[in-house]
């Protein structure tokens, strides 16, 4: 196979695994056309991902799931970044002398750190979003900003900008590095004036820069994907939901041994369709913020609570759990329970919806939650199957609008934003989060209740007119496979 250049995806790596469990002989390398500097390298059985640049080759970790350095696609590309721009640049200093400025590379290193820390927002600590800390180091990760890193903030112009700008292909990707650039030299201006040297009678010219708009063939393509998009989320309805999981359930119930889904993701599937929540608010539910009863709320309705660290608004989050919702979490929890009780003994768990990994892909981390993405993909394997043949497109954030529509129509609007977690005005004087005020004012728990009600409702009928039967723990109790320790045959030894 030897040297190929390409956008380095899923299908690579598995290329790569294939050739090391072939026993190839020789080195096979995949470099990335995104990334130049990033390659998969493969070397007799082992396959790790690299970096190579500035006369420097460094392995970033390794390319097989149940590695304990294991990263996937996206997570490669992050730390080849972080690492060519610790190669290239060093740790930058933050401050310069004040009579010159900062450059951007200074600018970058500090927004950078800035966006990774707790901010004050609207007199609120609002957590850092990983999403958003990802992205930034992406955008100005590229080769065309990267560039720039050595000019003063004084002495960038539109012009400059825009040559950066147009260097990209990826129209969205336009988007994205300009609108962060122009959040950081607001920022500068702003926080830092004086560092910066953007202090006041400077032009903000910064403000007034675009993406562009997009060549034709851009625009065609963006129509005909909105288009798609459109109609999937037309004909994506409760019905639709309820075939699915029927669909799904059938699915786990034929795979077995080293095949089996996971409870997480079996059960991560149904808690998704039932709450509309995103898989990573779903995946960071911890069993502490779970509750069986609910003791402001009617008999046998739960609740489940969100940090604002695990929420995109960045605000605590509770939800109304009706009887069905509130078993889709126990389930999980007791075919971990079992499943790892028959395969590693004692392993108790923080998640509600865990993953049977013992080891996440920081190796320090012991108790793993179900990646995110792991839905995605448990999704795209039955589509691959043919699980879900016959049925309307399916995804877990098309969901959120059948969900929302749904809410909608039955109940209001106003509940269907509140269910789905989006943000409405609020009283800056709210209840403290122990009183039954911050329940019914803040959370307006009572107005949840009655979407979540209708929408469950509604699900698991859907569910069984499909021809499903109601969800039930599967794991058994079987022989444990941990080997015992022989008793100690020395004189006086105490076996047990």
């Amino acid at each position: 196979m030897g040297f190929q250049r390409v956008e380095i995806a899923a299908k690579h790596v598995k290329e790569a695994i294939a050739a090391a469990a072939a026993g190839d002989d020789g080195v096979d390398i995949w470099a990335d056309t995104k990334l130049h500097y990033l390659l998969i390298r493969r070397r007799g059985g082992s396959v790790k991902w690299t970096l190579k640049a500035l006369k420097t080759m460094r392995v970033l970790g390794d390319v097989r799931e149940r590695h304990p350095n294991y990263l996937s696609v996206s997570a490669a590309r992050l730390a080849a970044t972080d690492a060519y721009t610790e190669l290239r640049y060093g740790d930058a200093e933050t401050t310069v002398s004040a009579d010159e400025g900062w450059t951007w590379a200074d600018l970058d290193a500090a927004y950078q750190a800035m966006i990774a820390q707790p901010r004050w927002v609207n007199r609120r600590m609002k957590p850092p979003s990983k999403g958003t800390v990802d992205d930034v180091r992406l955008a100005f990760a590229k080769p065309s900003f990267t560039a720039l890193h050595g000019k003063r903030l004084t002495e960038l112009d539109r012009p400059a900008i825009n040559q950066a700008r147009d260097a990209i292909d990826s129209h969205r990707q336009k988007e994205k590095c300009v609108a962060y650039f122009k959040a950081a030299m607001t920022w500068a201006a702003d926080k830092k004036p004086d560092e910066s040297g953007l202090i006041e009678g400077v032009d903000r010219w910064w403000e007034r820069l675009t993406a562009g708009d997009p060549d034709t063939g851009t625009m065609h393509a963006i129509e005909a994907r909105r288009a798609v998009h459109r109609q999937r989320k037309a004909d994506l309805d409760v019905a639709a939901i309820g075939a699915v999981l029927a669909a799904h359930e059938r699915y786990c119930a034929g795979r077995t041994a080293e095949d089996k889904i996971s409870p997480g993701v079996r059960w991560g599937l149904w808690w998704t369709c039932m709450t509309a929540n995103r898989r990573a608010s779903t995946v960071q539910l911890r069993r502490a913020d779970l509750l069986k009863q609910d003791p402001l709320g009617d008999d046998g309705w739960g609740r489940a609570a969100w940090p604002p660290s695990a929420m995109k608004a960045k605000t605590e989050f509770w939800l109304p759990l009706p009887p069905a919702v509130g078993g889709i979490a126990a389930g999980s929890i007791v075919d971990y329970t079992q499943l790892v009780a028959n395969e590693h003994g004692d392993w108790p768990s923080q998640w509600v919806f865990a993953s049977t990994r013992r080891f996440g892909r920081d190796a320090d981390n012991n108790d793993v939650s179900v990646y995110p993405n792991s839905l995605n993909r448990h999704i795209q394997r039955m589509r691959a199957a043919k699980a879900l043949d016959g049925l309307p497109h399916f995804s877990l954030h098309l969901v959120r609008s059948a969900m929302g529509d749904f809410i909608a129509e039955k109940v209001s609007g106003v509940v269907s934003s509140l269910v789905l977690a989006h943000t409405l005005p609020h009283d800056e004087d709210e209840a403290a989060p122990t009183t039954k005020a911050y329940y019914l004012t803040s959370q307006r728990m009572t107005e949840k209740a009655t979407g979540m009600k209708a929408w469950s409702e509604a699900v698991v009928e859907a569910y069984l007119a499909a021809g499903g039967t109601l969800p039930a723990p599967r794991e058994e109790a079987r022989k444990s496979k941990l080997k015992r320790k022989p008793p100690d045959s020395r004189p006086g030894a105490i076996s047990g």
